[in-house]
């Protein structure tokens, strides 16, 4: 019991607007009660004011309700335990230093639960407000307008919490002086990029999901940030090009074609006659005219070439498929096609051949 009084004492004497060790008491003993309460019940509060949230601003959205309370839950239980917090420091300590600096950190708390929820809600999921409108164009600007959104928030709170312990952005520009010249340069990339990036929304060579050809790099885009784009390559690594280079790039985007060309060479031994030849290539082209993927528009099977060791066919024609994994499995299925009709016509394919002739031996005489 000595050991409470002089710890009541103490604080009485160290905490300015107490007047005795009963106040003292009694204030502790409230905000005790506060801390626990909102600690057990912080769960059920923050359910309840998302609740509140919802019925006014998404009361005709189950998935915009859904975004808002994966959103909100973890910071608002957070925010509440700053919000316990502080409580029982005004009820301990309404005057003084402590009040002072329990209001700071509520302060801070504040600027950074609306940045935690601002990013979290960037983040979340945007069919609610895509609606049926599934475009990659606006799947794309959003996902970059997101980004660019989410480094203003983080921005924004970054220099709202210095302004907390008294450094203004004003004040922090100024005293950079010089040193501010060198900043500007550093951040001349990073701008470009973001500016780059804003030309490749607006102008769209590419979009998210689409698959692309960088220099020899074939991939998929798999996101458009600020300063980079990112592209899933074909063996599952990812590759990532600043948005300077993309927008100066030269870039095959296969998925924007309505179709894909296919040219081969068939080549058949020489001992076929021209009949033959001229029933094999009738015979292809009805095969490929009734493919469903083939495009009936331009469709030619021509004997073009004497070769060295064979008869050349060439086929080329288009087909509807233009996604590479389609694409590879319309080809071989045609393939396929094409080598079963050769070996039931009796058709021999040619190979690279050498004929060796040996003579008689040359006789010495000595």
């Amino acid at each position: 019991m000595e050991v409470i009084n002089t710890i009541l004492t103490k604080l009485v004497k160290s905490i300015e607007g107490i007047e005795n060790e009963q106040d003292m008491l009694v204030r502790l003993i409230i905000s005790a009660a506060l801390l626990v309460g909102l600690f057990v019940f912080k769960k059920q509060l923050a359910g309840f004011v998302i609740m509140l949230i919802n019925k006014i601003a998404a009361r005709k959205s189950e998935k915009a309700q859904q975004a808002i309370k994966n959103s909100l839950s973890r910071p608002l239980s957070t925010l509440i335990i700053v919000l316990a917090l502080y409580g029982a420091t005004e009820i301990i300590a309404p005057t003084g230093e402590i009040r002072t600096a329990a209001l700071m950190v509520l302060k801070i708390g504040i600027i950074l639960f609306f940045a935690w929820f601002g990013v979290n809600f960037i983040n979340s999921d945007f069919s609610f407000f895509l609606k049926d409108d599934t475009s990659k164009s606006k799947k794309t600007a959003i996902t970059f307008i997101s980004n660019f959104f989410k480094a203003v928030i983080m921005v924004i709170a970054a220099l709202l919490v210095l302004e907390q312990f008294g450094i203004s952005a004003t004040k922090l520009f100024a005293a950079l002086g010089i040193g501010g010249v060198a900043v500007a340069f550093a951040c001349k990339d990073a701008v470009e990029n973001m500016l780059s990036g804003f030309i490749i929304i607006f102008d769209k060579p590419f979009e998210v999901d689409d698959v692309i050809e960088v220099g020899g790099k074939a991939g998929t885009v798999e996101d458009i940030k600020i300063r980079t784009t990112r592209l899933r390559n074909v063996d599952g690594s990812e590759t990532v090009y600043p948005n300077t280079t993309m927008a100066n790039a030269e870039i095959i985007n296969w998925t924007k074609m309505d179709k894909r060309a296919i040219k081969e060479t068939i080549s058949v031994n020489y001992s076929h006659t021209a009949d033959e030849m001229q029933k094999f290539c009738n015979g292809i082209q009805n095969l490929l005219l009734a493919d469903e993927h083939v495009i009936a528009d331009d469709v030619r099977v021509n004997f073009t070439e004497y070769g060295v060791h064979s008869l050349d066919i060439e086929i080329f024609f288009y087909v509807t498929a233009v996604s590479m994994p389609q694409y590879l499995k319309v080809k071989n299925d045609i393939n396929l096609a094409i080598k079963d009709y050769a070996d039931h016509n009796g058709m021999n394919l040619a190979f690279e051949s050498k004929t060796i002739y040996f003579g008689d031996a040359l006789s010495i005489k000595k």
